[in-house]
This record gives C-alpha cells, sequence and structure tokens, in this order.
C-alpha cells in the first residue's frame, strides 16, 4: 500500500484495481450529472410548449391541419441548423 522512496516520504502506490473502479465512479458520476443536465432542459422545453399550447386554447386559435403542421415543423428543423433564413410563405 504505502512504499518508502530512499527515506523520504511514505508515497501511495495505486492497485490497478483501484484505479479502475475510481474511473468506473468518475464516468457513473459524469453520467449522471449529463442526465439531470438533459432532464432538466426538456422539462423546461415541455412546460414552455404546454403553456403556449394553453395560450393558444384560452385565445381560441385554430389549431394547424396535418399540411400547415408539417410545413412548420420542416421549416423549424431547417431553421434550427441554419439551412434557412426566410419564413415560407
Amino acid at each position: 500500500m504505502f512504499a518508502k522512496a530512499n527515506g523520504r516520504k511514505k508515497t501511495r502506490v495505486h492497485k490497478e484495481g483501484e484505479v479502475r473502479k475510481m474511473w468506473e465512479k468518475i464516468e457513473a458520476i459524469m453520467l449522471l450529472i449529463f442526465f439531470v443536465i438533459w432532464s432538466l432542459g426538456w422539462l423546461i422545453t415541455y412546460i414552455s410548449l404546454k403553456a403556449v399550447l394553453f395560450y393558444m386554447k384560452a385565445k381560441k386559435y385554430a389549431p394547424p391541419n396535418k399540411a400547415e403542421l408539417k410545413k412548420w415543423c420542416r421549416y423549424a428543423a431547417k431553421h434550427s441548423f441554419g439551412l434557412v433564413e426566410n419564413l415560407p410563405d
């Protein structure tokens, strides 16, 4: 566990299995943190979209038909990746 280096301070010598277990714990913690951040982002987006839908319902806006929904989904996807800047006709 501890080894003497030429009569100086004692230094810890790690066993191979200890280092591997430590990295596994670090990886698990990092994945957990990423999952929590992603989940919070998804939840905020979900609540925001729901708020817009409730607003539309309260103001009695007509929901889009399938063709309009398809057109605007396609536009939103292209706009998200910077492929289009102008609104569709």
